[in-house]
């Protein structure tokens, strides 16, 4: 059995009891018995992978303690990032006939670098924002843990690809939640970086003013791993020598009306866990979730509508029905609206980063609802409720997502830590020892056998 996390991955390497090449052709074998139902892969690519694979295990032979950190590590792209000799469809049938890429993307050559093997490239809403849809090339995928339900999206395929162990981790995108939406619903741990943090050459931008590019991962260390080589220039953090203080909204914010009772009572039981550790709970006023709300889908929408209206129009037939539905929506938004979010943005990225002064990090859920079933997904389920995701986005502050406990209906729900600026790994220290009190792991290994192998 391969390991989940990339430590005792490589330790096992190094150990001799699994090598390199085995590991990637186990990877891959799962990856064409799983297709057809999880749908997880628009493509990938299996010579190229071995390939890899068997120089890294010569050189691992040759000299172990020569090799870079991410040696061995299978790896998932989200495909509206460009892979070297590999189509970047974007999950579009607009994008059939296009050339494969020449060049990766700077965030895949990046992980490239630190040894890191690319399997093939995830599935994901069309352009990051339609979806799911069924009428696109590969069918939406779906939720490991429960088959036919939603793995969050628009990394809809990084986070099946990594719950369903079609690899160790995913570089996905994010613009109002898209990394930590699907690591939520599928029990894993995601980060979006700070605005900025890990460049986006390479990628199909969505939303020049909310996009970044992380990691998903089955552990808070994995995404710290991934994480310094997609971005080696972050601060680093020095190790807290006091209790950890965490802010929660007070109740004038609007919060729990929003919340799912099942959500509601693991929050409680998460804040109680957490206060029970030592870790300190801190009610923090913050600016209003309608304004945080509305400024973020008003820029998205105006932004999207920009790059996608003229394309959409003149090759209507080209795009899946949800995306061309949102993206001609996007173009009604007049110039002053945009202008005004824009300006609003300012105001409440300081806003946020004054409420967060005296605490480490925001708590929040990483979903005000658990996943339902994908044929019951609102087309515009990010706009009729304040998305709890988009508020990072907006503020570029990171945010890391991390599961926390199982539903009723057996699948994952999970809690987003938001941090501060250019404090990346200072946010991950706190998210590991959240990690740590929360034991998700152990949750997941009661459930995972029945339920996901």
């Amino acid at each position: 059995m391969i390991p989940r996390t990339i430590a005792a991955l490589q330790t096992a390497y190094r150990n001799g009891q699994l090598r390199i090449t085995d590991v990637v052709q186990t990877q891959l074998e799962r990856i064409a018995t799983q297709q057809p139902h999880l749908h997880a892969y628009i493509s990938w690519q299996a010579d190229a992978a071995l390939q890899k694979a068997s120089l890294q295990q010569q050189q691992l032979d040759a000299n172990p303690s020569a090799l870079p950190p991410l040696f061995g590590v299978g790896i998932s792209i989200k495909d509206n990032m460009d892979v070297a000799g590999m189509k970047t469809s974007g999950g579009s049938f607009s994008q059939q006939h296009q050339p494969v890429a020449t060049h990766d993307a700077a965030a895949v050559a990046r992980l490239r670098a630190a040894g890191a093997i690319v399997l093939g490239k995830a599935n994901c809403h069309e352009f990051a924002f339609g979806g799911p849809s069924f009428d696109l090339p590969v069918p939406p995928a779906t939720n490991p843990w429960k088959a036919g339900y939603f793995p969050g999206g628009s990394s809809s395929g990084s986070g099946t690809t990594v719950a369903a162990e079609l690899c160790m981790a995913s570089l996905g995108t994010d613009t109002a939640g898209s990394i930590r939406s699907p690591s939520t619903n599928c029990g894993l741990v995601g980060l979006k970086p700070t605005y900025g943090a890990v460049p986006l050459d390479g990628v199909r931008m969505l939303s020049l003013s909310l996009d970044h590019a992380g990691p998903l991962a089955h552990s808070v260390d994995d995404c710290t791993q991934l994480f310094s080589a997609l971005c080696p220039q972050a601060p680093r953090a020095y190790p807290l020598h006091r209790p950890i203080r965490l802010g929660i909204p007070t109740s004038h914010w609007g919060l729990d009306a929003l919340l799912q009772p099942e959500v509601q009572s693991m929050m409680s039981q998460v804040q109680e866990q957490l206060q029970l550790a030592g870790v300190e709970i801190v009610p923090v006023s913050l600016p209003s979730l309608q304004a945080l709300h509305t400024s973020s889908a008003l820029i998205m929408m105006a932004e999207v509508a920009y790059v996608f209206g003229p394309k959409v129009r003149q090759n209507f037939d080209a795009y899946g029905r949800i995306f061309r539905g949102r993206v001609l929506v996007g173009e009604n938004i007049p110039a002053s609206a945009y202008i005004q979010a824009q300006q609003d943005k300012l105001r409440l990225t300081q806003a946020l980063a004054h409420s967060l002064q005296a605490v480490d990090a925001l708590l929040l859920p990483g979903a005000t609802a658990v996943a339902g079933p994908l044929s019951h997904v609102d087309t515009f389920y990010f706009l009729t409720q304040p998305n709890l995701n988009a508020i990072a986005n907006l503020s570029g502050q990171p945010a890391v997502a991390l599961p926390s406990a199982i539903s009723s209906t057996g699948l994952p729900m999970g809690i987003q830590l938001l941090g501060k600026h250019q404090q990346d790994h200072a946010l991950l220290h706190i998210a590991q020892r959240i990690e740590s009190i929360l034991d998700f792991a152990h949750q997941r290994d009661q459930h995972y056998a029945a339920t996901v192998l």
